[in-house]
């Protein structure tokens, strides 16, 4: 069996830390990259609260809220950055536009 790939063994290591650190936190579709990036991801009808947890945990300050539009529903993508642990994290959270409370500019096709 061949040793695991050194780049990504840190960011395996902060998801663990961050998981067993913080039970509570929502789950997400996690992806340990080649360049030892770890990426999360969630796309449900509506984020917000999950999105605020991660935000709040990983000390990110701030969100870059996206419109577009897919399949004819338009949709809102929050996307953050940040160093934890030593490590880039980057995570995508997708939602309804209609689970915000101020609906976001408009789309054009």
């Amino acid at each position: 069996m061949n040793a695991p790939h050194p780049t990504q063994l840190s960011p395996a290591l902060a998801l663990l830390q961050l998981l067993t650190e913080n039970p509570t936190l929502p789950a997400v579709e996690w992806e340990v990259r080649p360049d030892g990036e770890l990426f999360g991801r969630l796309w449900a009808a509506d984020t917000r609260n999950a999105s605020a947890a991660f935000q709040r945990i990983l000390g990110v300050e701030r969100v870059l809220m996206v419109p577009y539009s897919y399949r004819g529903r338009l949709m809102v993508s929050e996307y953050m950055a940040v160093i934890w642990r030593d490590v880039q994290v980057r995570m995508s959270f997708r939602s309804h536009a209609s689970a915000y409370d101020v609906a976001p500019l408009a789309v054009t096709a």
